[in-house]
């Protein structure tokens, strides 16, 4: 039996035309990926393609962060992971499945800051969205998407603090937070060479060394700080931003044509206002919604 056809236009970056899959024992058809029904429409990707094992496996698995208000936090309200990263990459999932939205097609596993590289290059996950920033250093272990997201790296202080900018802490007896593993922590050295750094797995643990008056100051980048001062108004936002960190969603270098696919998801979300409205929904209350890097 030939498998029922459904026809889509190819979408921008090569997003695949849509078939529907036959039930097992039909003649000639292919078993629907796993947690499929017979008759679902799904992308037609090539054979060895690493989209067809996402899809055949029925779910893609994508790590995150669980401690980053606005970008990737477990949420106690509704004990789910949440934020604009969790978003982003559920708009990948949505492709794979041919707009499919349902919790099962997308596994979100936390990872910390220096989990990042590792669990892809391990096969841990699928794709990483994890306010990570592209560098040259890091391509050389995985590949990367477009830009996604251009953040820049600040200070969180304590209200009542002196500290203007990063070149107040360079001294021996000050202290700044940040997490392992992260390029945060490499900026710092360069901005502040003298200050002593704090390093934790995550950020809500330097928060939490701040609120207790352990350290100085917490630096990373801009949005994730701001999410830590938006639930504690006893801190705030200094020093502007001195670098430009540019997200990229993490892929294993073996993963044939992923990436492709992922960027040609990108475009489509940026051209047709899906990433405007995941800004809005996340960080629009800190300000007019900027249009998409390119």
């Amino acid at each position: 039996m030939r498998l029922p056809k459904r026809a889509l236009l190819r979408g921008v970056g090569g997003l695949p035309l849509v078939v529907a899959v036959a039930g097992c024992g039909q003649s000639g058809g292919s078993a629907a990926p796993a947690g499929l029904p017979a008759g679902t429409a799904v992308p037609a990707f090539a054979s060895g393609s690493y989209m067809a094992r996402i899809v055949q496996r029925g779910r893609l698995v994508a790590g995150v962060k669980q401690d980053q208000p606005l970008f990737g936090y477990l949420s106690p309200r509704s004990n789910q992971l949440e934020g604009f990263d969790v978003d982003i990459v559920r708009e990948v999932a949505k492709a794979l499945f041919n707009g499919d939205a349902s919790p099962a097609r997308l596994e979100l596993k936390p990872v910390t800051s220096a989990q990042r590289i590792p669990i892809l290059q391990e096969g841990g996950v699928d794709i990483v969205a994890a306010t990570m920033t592209i560098t040259d250093a890091r391509k050389e272990q995985i590949d990367f998407s477009d830009v996604y997201y251009m953040a820049g790296q600040t200070l969180l202080v304590k209200r009542d603090s002196t500290v203007a900018r990063i070149q107040d802490l360079d001294r021996p007896e000050r202290t700044i937070c940040s997490a392992a593993g992260s390029t945060s922590e490499q900026n710092i050295t360069k901005f502040a060479p003298t200050v002593q750094k704090v390093l934790f797995p995550g950020y809500a643990e330097c928060v939490t060394a701040l609120q207790q008056g352990r350290v100085d100051a917490v630096s990373t980048d801009d949005v994730i700080l701001a999410g830590f001062a938006d639930q504690d108004p006893s801190l705030k936002l200094v020093g502007g931003k001195f670098t430009d960190e540019p997200y990229g969603l993490g892929i294993a270098k073996t993963s044939t044509g992923f990436t492709e696919f992922t960027n040609g998801v990108l475009a489509r979300i940026k051209g047709n206002g899906r990433w405007k409205a995941i800004y809005q929904q996340w960080l629009g209350k800190f300000g007019p919604v900027p249009e998409p890097p390119q």
